[in-house]
């Protein structure tokens, strides 16, 4: 998980400040994307709060991607890697997707 967060972590900005560092992080987003993928979800559940808690999450993430706000990508993703049990299938599944489609569409 150490490197999921190195890999976003000089693009957290919720402001996203700047567009060069804005295409710095779209390319961050691919970088993380290709090192998720070599991860394997926990098989183990982890109970938190809700079961659904992680929802908002992906619907900023969704919302930033529409909008090109890598940066703020990245700060959504970082702050669900910390909140929520990020390598539950549940959570792993759905960022993978999510990515596969907005940031990866053009780059596979």
């Amino acid at each position: 998980m150490e490197k999921l967060y190195s890999i976003l972590g000089n693009y957290d900005s919720w402001y996203n400040d700047g567009e060069e560092k804005n295409l710095e992080a779209e390319k961050a987003l691919k970088d993380f994307y290709n090192e998720l993928k070599k991860l394997k979800p926990s098989r183990k559940y982890e109970k938190n709060m809700l079961h659904l808690s992680y929802i908002p999450y992906l619907v900023r993430i969704k919302k930033a991607l529409d909008e090109k706000r890598y940066m703020r990508v990245c700060n959504e993703i970082v702050s669900l890697m910390h909140y929520e049990p990020f390598l539950q299938g549940r959570i792993y599944y759905n960022v993978l997707n999510l990515l596969e489609k907005e940031v990866m569409k053009d780059y596979t």
